[in-house]
């Protein structure tokens, strides 16, 4: 940031010579901002920030009539705002703290906005200082979150399941493998499709009527249903099942204050089960839990190192 020069003309009567003293006034500048989260509740998430005012002259300045103003912005939206008045500058390199308050109505449209993207999320925290005389001073830090969701929850591991039934040997189906996808967001739904290649290794057809499905985030349910069209597996033959599950966003306020309070940490959870159809009218339930489909989304929103290493699927930060 340029540093201009204000001259503030300071008279002072000098009793031994009657004169005029000129003092001369460095221009304070912003070096910088910190910010982390510091609270949250059903409503309101609180980003407490640390702003670096750095003053190069020997005594303190008294910035009257100051005002700071802090946003947040993510991929454009503005989740919050904050300001204070009146700062004092000490010589160096000081701190002012304030805090910016995010409605948590704005999480479900950020999320959108999110997957739109390719999950991907640039994230823009910025401040103001409005000094009189001095003018203006502006600072602006810039990051890109990105999650791989989707990919951890893709493998081509195969996994046995086994039904328990009588007269049918397990296991009853094998799945080869799973990919998921994000269909189409909207505002209102955040579709996910997971694709199932399941062989059936009996020597008997295998109807499978539909797939039940739900989804959770931090024991949260934000979605659930039944999906799938009536598919049978012919003994040896191998299809792709799609479950198509979707993400109800209007849920998705009540999963990130769950997901502040565990210090940025969410385990996303993908329960499916197969409804077989048996002979007589009967139905069985075969729940899929074994296919692993659960991952951990760590995040570190303002780069504070909050984020936990190891995790299946992480937000990664970029200057």
């Amino acid at each position: 940031m340029n540093r201009t020069r204000a001259v503030v003309l300071v008279f002072v009567v000098l009793a031994a010579i009657g004169g005029v003293a000129v003092l001369t006034v460095d221009r304070p500048s912003v070096a910088g901002t910190e910010s982390r989260f510091s609270g949250v509740n059903d409503s309101t998430t609180l980003v407490t920030t640390e702003l670096r005012v750095t003053n190069p002259n020997p005594i303190p300045i008294e910035l009257g009539n100051t005002t700071v103003t802090h946003s947040i912005r993510m991929n454009g939206i503005e989740m919050g705002t904050g300001s204070r008045d009146d700062i004092r500058a000490a010589p160096g390199t000081s701190t002012v703290n304030f805090t910016t308050a995010i409605d948590n109505r704005n999480i479900p449209t950020w999320w959108a906005s999110h997957v739109e993207r390719g999950e991907r999320t640039r994230v823009v925290t910025g401040a103001a200082v409005d000094v009189p005389v001095f003018g203006t001073a502006r600072v602006s830090e810039n990051r890109t979150l990105t999650t791989d969701i989707t990919g951890a929850l893709n493998t081509s591991e195969p996994r046995p399941i086994n039904a328990s039934l009588p007269f049918v040997d397990d296991p009853v189906l094998v799945v080869e493998r799973t990919s998921a996808t994000w269909g189409n967001v909207t505002r209102a739904r955040t579709p996910l499709d997971i694709a199932l290649r399941v062989r059936n290794p009996t020597e008997i057809p295998i109807p499978v009527a539909r797939i039940d499905y739900t989804l959770t985030m931090n024991g949260i349910t934000v979605g659930n249903g039944t999906t799938g069209e009536r598919t049978v597996l012919s003994p040896g033959s191998e299809q792709t099942i799609t479950a198509r599950a979707a993400i109800r966003n209007d849920e998705l306020d009540d999963w990130w204050v769950s997901h502040i309070e565990r210090d940025q940490r969410t385990d996303l959870g993908v329960s499916l089960t197969a409804v077989l159809e048996l002979p007589g009218n009967r139905t069985v339930e075969l729940p899929l839990d074994d296919l692993g489909t659960n991952t951990t989304i760590d995040t570190d929103v303002f780069d504070t190192g909050n984020g936990s290493d190891g995790s299946t699927s992480s937000i990664r930060l970029t200057r």
